[in-house]
């Protein structure tokens, strides 16, 4: 294997026997998604200004109140798109700007990223601009709403077995996930500390367990490389 690496700003180039694979920083390093991909082609039909109008809705939402369904309706009308594109258009911006921020890109690496997927010049700085503007505070959202080690977090597992017809049991694995969460509210004259807890439950087959945990060791692999 033969590895290529560019300037700073530019993703990495893996040749991979005959399969040339380019690693993005602000995809944490890896390969940049299909889906987004084929989301550049749309987000290169709208204007740069309307881009950024969207872009910026979007970063609010990141950390604020949901989306408006208006805002994409809105989008569809002016830009003449199906509300479909629409809405792909603003997950993928909101990947964007939050995959960025989670492996802590700056906006000119974004940008010169973005620019090598495909986007348009005007296009990226759209972005990135609104990136800038509010790094803080998609940063500080996604440290409030990650998992972490520790902190009220506990896992159980267990294997029960599903009729599957025909006489049949196949085994599947639950994942159980308790998590507490607390909050405080504070007012010039008092604070009001509160907890709150909130489970998940996940249904997973052996083969399914089988590539989560190999998904994890790689991402803790990575982790474990950046510093």
């Amino acid at each position: 294997m033969k590895s290529l690496t560019s300037q700073a700003g530019r993703g990495t180039e893996r040749s991979l026997g005959l399969k040339v694979i380019k690693r993005f920083r602000f995809c944490w390093d890896v390969d940049c998604p299909d889906w987004l991909l084929a989301e550049i082609a749309t987000l290169s039909k709208l204007t740069s200004v309307k881009l950024r109008v969207l872009a910026g809705a979007v970063a609010k939402s990141c950390y604020g109140d949901p989306l408006s369904h208006d805002v994409i309706t809105k989008l569809a009308s002016d830009a003449k798109i199906s509300e479909d594109e629409g809405g792909a258009s603003a997950a993928a911006v909101r990947w964007v700007l939050e995959s960025a921020a989670g492996a802590g890109v700056g906006a000119g690496v974004l940008d010169s990223e973005l620019q090598q997927l495909g986007l348009p010049r005007e296009h990226a700085s759209a972005i990135t601009r609104v990136y800038s503007a509010h790094h803080s505070q998609v940063v500080q959202h996604l440290k409030d709403t990650s998992l972490r080690v520790g902190g009220g977090t506990e896992w159980t597992c267990r294997v029960v077995g599903v009729d599957v017809g025909g006489g049949r049991v196949e085994p599947v694995v639950q994942l159980k996930m308790d998590q507490g969460a607390s909050t405080t509210n504070t007012t010039p004259n008092t604070s009001t500390h509160t907890t709150s807890n909130t489970s998940t439950t996940l249904a997973l087959t052996p083969s399914q367990l089988a590539a989560l945990i190999y998904e994890l060791s790689e991402a803790k692999q990575l982790m474990e490389s950046m510093h």
